[in-house]
């Protein structure tokens, strides 16, 4: 294991995957939990435990996080009912889909991240199996010149392709977002994309605002725009389904935590807030025009 995962602060954006698995695997031991994950707590280990009672306002971050897993895996479930035989999961961090998923066997799953990371990875999940073609990449996505050598064996070897960027774009600059919506939208066999998203002028609310100070040393958030999924159409994608945060939760029955910033205006001002909060974080799938899927 490298000294990244071994260290007891986050160092950089990899470190926070951590994170997010101790979030999936406290989730997955509620009684009433909305999916099982049974590896993200070996995942995360302590130092994933530890990070999430250090986080500022940890409750409504797990919240948001477990709307966000179940709402990508929907997104999925979707993109393969669609046709999709391959998927491409950028910065995949500790991510277990491949593992969790009732997934057709005969898909193709492509993992990438930073090498110390899909190592570490790969060392505890070794004598698990996935239930589809899985691959690990090793690839700075912030590398154009290795991103573009992945992208070019994609374009050989798929014809309908899904590409996850969950969690990613928000530590990218604008401009690295715009290069890279620019390529996934010139590669003829990616036919979808799925991201999370946060937008408006309540995106960055105090409890955002809190958790973005614990990490701005290590792990940033830069991407700025504040219509993201405007600022993705202008490069010629168009949303094909679109999930919102309130809306998941009610599917799931899952309560905003009283502790989140919209819990006690929702119930003075329920539709308000519900358009609000709607408005702010959503999980979309974007797609091409018919014409630029087909040519």
């Amino acid at each position: 294991m490298s000294d990244n995962i071994r260290s007891q602060t986050i160092r950089d954006v990899s470190d926070t995957a951590l994170w997010i698995a101790a979030c999936r695997a406290q989730e997955s031991e509620r009684e009433d939990a909305v999916f099982k994950d049974r590896w993200a707590r070996k995942l995360a280990g302590e130092r994933g435990i530890e990070m999430v009672a250090e986080m500022p306002h940890s409750e409504d971050m797990a919240f948001a996080m477990v709307m966000r897993t179940v709402a990508i895996d929907r997104l999925v479930s979707s993109a393969i009912a669609q046709g999709v035989d391959t998927v491409l999961n950028l910065g995949v961090g500790l991510d277990t889909r491949p593992y969790r998923m009732e997934l057709p066997s005969h898909l193709r799953w492509i993992e990438v991240d930073r090498e110390p990371l899909l190592s570490y990875k790969s060392e505890i999940l070794d004598a698990e199996e996935p239930v589809c073609r899985l691959q690990r990449i090793s690839c700075d996505l912030a590398d154009e010149e290795c991103r573009g050598r992945l992208f070019r064996e994609l374009v050989e070897e798929t014809e309908n392709a899904l590409v996850i960027t969950e969690g990613v774009i928000g530590y990218l600059t604008n401009d690295q977002a715009a290069r890279l919506s620019q390529d996934l939208y010139a590669i003829p066999a990616l036919r979808y994309w799925i991201l999370d998203y946060s937008q408006g002028r309540r995106r960055r609310n105090r409890h955002v605002k809190d958790v973005a100070r614990k990490i701005r040393d290590s792990a940033p958030w830069q991407f700025s725009m504040t219509d993201p999924i405007d600022f993705f159409r202008s490069h010629g994608w168009e949303i094909r389904q679109n999930i919102f945060i309130l809306d998941q939760a009610d599917r799931l029955g899952r309560p905003l935590p009283l502790t989140f910033p919209w819990s006690v205006l929702m119930v003075l001002f329920p539709r308000k807030i519900r358009e609000i909060g709607n408005k702010t974080f959503g999980y979309a799938m974007l797609g091409k025009s018919v014409a630029a899927a087909g040519g």
